[in-house]
């Protein structure tokens, strides 16, 4: 899961390094570069629908950014990272830590489903970046990366659709507000490698807590009539009635 979102918070900081190198076309390749090293290191379709940057403004807008599910589970994306925003200092744009003032990443989702197999997209997902992760979107050139210090960086409006294939049954959960201040200014300025890991591991212990919270670990591992044997063992009539409102159960409604 953490290398996941480390892909994924990598893909969302290229486009600010981007703005130091390129000129002509920058919408585009800024697109494709999302599109092309993210598919690679997932080995599923990473797709962008828009990138707007202002280069004398110092402003990003990446849109539609979302990661595909697995094959083997149901939803098309497992992430869809909403509208994310980047606010440069423009003064800083040709130096080595740039500053960025802000980072805003609204309404982001996440599915996590657990198919009738019990195994979960996020664990097939951690598999496929096991074979092939790379540092190609990390910004580097030459050696020479470029480093840059966050002044601000939000993630807002999170939510995870919880999907167990046994219960038959969705439950969306929402999860806190991050709110992370002067990334890199310790030690000089942070690589994009360095803030996609300090940015997955946040988003990782709010989906991990959340999800925990309605207990849906108790279903990896487990196949959808392992489940269903478990449940009508102990009650024979009435044992349909009771996996059809496992879940209801299971969330307190």
């Amino acid at each position: 899961m953490k290398k996941v979102l480390i892909v994924v918070a990598a893909l969302v900081v290229v486009a600010v390094g981007a703005l130091v190198y390129v000129g002509a076309n920058l919408d585009s390749i800024v697109k494709e570069a999302i599109q092309t090293y993210g598919s690679e290191a997932t080995k599923t379709a990473v797709r962008v629908d828009s990138v707007k940057l202002e280069l004398k403004n110092g402003k990003a807008q990446i849109s539609g950014l979302t990661v595909a599910n697995p094959a083997g589970f149901t939803d098309p994306d497992i992430f869809a990272l909403g509208v994310i925003s980047t606010k440069v200092d423009i003064a800083s744009i040709n130096k080595n830590p740039i500053i960025i003032d802000e980072i805003h990443i609204g309404a982001p989702t996440v599915v996590y489903e657990i198919n009738k197999s019990g195994v979960s997209n996020i664990d097939v997902l951690k598999k496929n970046l096991g074979v092939g992760g790379s540092d190609k979107s990390a910004g580097s050139s030459g050696g020479n990366q470029v480093k840059m210090i966050i002044r601000k960086l939000v993630v807002e409006g999170t939510s995870a659709k919880v999907r167990i294939a046994a219960l038959g049954k969705d439950q969306t959960v929402a999860l806190p507000r991050i709110v992370m201040t002067d990334i890199g200014k310790k030690s000089g300025g942070a690589t994009a490698a360095e803030v996609a890991t300090q940015l997955s591991g946040r988003m990782l212990s709010n989906i991990k807590g959340s999800v925990a919270k309605i207990g849906v670990d108790k279903y990896l591992g487990k196949s959808a009539d392992a489940i269903k044997a478990q449940m009508s063992g102990v009650g024979g009539a009435g044992a349909t009635d009771k996996l059809g409102g496992a879940l209801k159960g299971m969330l307190g409604n």
